[in-house]
């Protein structure tokens, strides 16, 4: 079989016949002379198995000092004494292997067998990332995501700036009006926009595991749309109804919950039940994201708090004269309450946005490394249409089935007799009317 040798030169790795073994051949790529090893053609050095390799400092004693090339002096060099023993060459790749390593860094070629290895072996049969990169990838991966799509995180800090100040209006208007059927029409508009919120974190979470899974990072390109929003609010408060009403730890679910939800098919994403077994399988991966969820929230929380704490320090005794009376205090103090509010609400809002983008990509990653054993189903079965073959009569007209005809005659009966009390009711309320 063929040996692998590098040039102490150029560091070419070259591929010399097995009947080479003991001989001096000419580096293609610098035209240096190299000695092969001799050896056993099936245990010697320079086999499959075989971890020698030439020092790179020989390089300088393959010239004479005129600077021509010397046969002699690389055939009387026995290589076999200056070999490396803390660096080996992979005899597949040729690749430096560390000292110590088990396989190749590159191939995954054990060095002892000229195989690969189990590991390399389980990573090839392997479809998809490995999941042990998850871990790390869930915490630096998410920070470069982060910092690439931070307009869609401000964006969200305004979006829901502007919807909070839309809702406070409505909320004093109705306060305002004194008739019921505007204070209900206020009411339900306000709840409406109230859906927007979640919605939106829910839109958000979805396009990021879409986008992740795909193996992209931008999405910028993600627009706002209220309307949507709402109709996804309602679907949020939808799935909280019935995702949960299983088993009292369904909240610990969610993670792999909002991965099926982003499929194509989101039967399991609604019914915890059928998202038992996929659920334990990854039981470490969703609690991992618990963990990074619950450490991100600490920095909008610690921003609020410590505001908070400021506004409390400076304007404490206001504040309690305000919680405990109807009386204000002095104009200077009252609008430093308003503007320290509007600064914490502000604040609470975009750092708010920063831990959606953040946190939505960690379950993106845990939808991309777990891939294998989320059961996932990512396609839909295109379906078939045929067309429905119409009878026809001797005049070219449909032939009407008997289901039809009686669907037409209960509808014209259906008419008729709404027409026939509609009409009554009318006749009573005019004979009454002139009596």
């Amino acid at each position: 079989m063929a040996v692998k040798v590098r040039c102490p030169t150029c560091e070419k790795v070259l591929n010399a016949p097995d009947s080479a073994r003991g001989k001096a051949v000419k580096c293609p790529e610098c035209e240096t002379k190299v000695k092969i090893p001799a050896g056993d053609s099936s245990s010697g050095a320079g086999s499959a198995g075989s971890r020698t390799t030439v020092r790179r400092s020989a390089s300088n004693a393959v010239k004479n000092p005129a600077g021509s090339e010397s046969t002699e002096f690389l055939a009387g060099l026995d290589l076999d004494k200056i070999v490396d023993t803390s660096e080996a060459m992979c005899p597949k790749c040729g690749a430096d292997i560390p000292e110590g390593a088990t396989e190749c860094p590159k191939c995954g070629v054990d060095p002892n067998t000229g195989q690969l290895s189990s590991s390399a072996r389980k990573r090839m049969s392997r479809k998809g990332p490995d999941p042990a990169l998850f871990y790390s990838a869930a915490w630096k991966d998410s920070w470069a995501f982060l910092k690439e799509n931070s307009t869609v995180a401000v964006r969200t800090g305004v979006y829901f700036t502007s919807m909070q100040i839309l809702l406070g209006t409505l909320a004093s208007l109705a306060n305002w009006l004194s008739g019921m059927p505007p204070k209900i029409f206020l009411g339900v508009f306000m709840t409406a926009a109230a859906l927007a919120f979640p919605g939106w974190a829910w839109w958000l979470t979805i396009e990021t595991i879409r986008t992740t899974a795909g193996k992209k990072s931008n999405i910028r390109g993600i627009h706002i749309d209220t309307f949507r929003n709402i109709a996804l609010g309602l679907k949020y408060i939808l799935w909280l109804l019935i995702f949960p009403a299983w088993f009292p730890f369904v909240g610990f679910m969610a993670p792999v919950a909002m991965v099926h939800m982003a499929m194509p098919v989101t039967t399991k994403g609604w019914f915890s039940p059928l998202l038992l077994p996929a659920f334990f399988r990854n039981f470490l991966p969703a609690m991992y994201c618990w963990l990074i969820g619950f450490v991100t929230l600490l920095v909008p929380v610690g921003l609020v708090g410590g505001l908070v704490g400021i506004m409390l320090v400076c304007f404490g005794m206001e504040f309690l004269q305000v919680m405990t009376s109807t009386a204000w205090p002095n104009s200077l103090a009252k609008w430093g309450m308003y503007i320290g509010g509007l600064v914490i609400q502000l604040v609470y809002n975009f750092s708010w946005g920063f831990f959606l983008v953040y946190n939505a990509r960690v379950v993106g990653l845990l939808a991309y490394y777990f891939q294998n054993s989320l059961d996932l189903t990512t396609f839909v079965t295109e379906k078939t249409y045929v067309r429905k073959e119409v009878k026809l009569d001797k005049f070219g007209n449909p032939i009407k089935s008997t289901e039809q005809k009686v669907k037409e005659v209960v509808i014209i009966v259906v008419v008729l007799a709404v027409v026939a009390v509609v009409g009554y009711f009318v006749y009573r309320r005019l004979t009454s009317a002139t009596t």
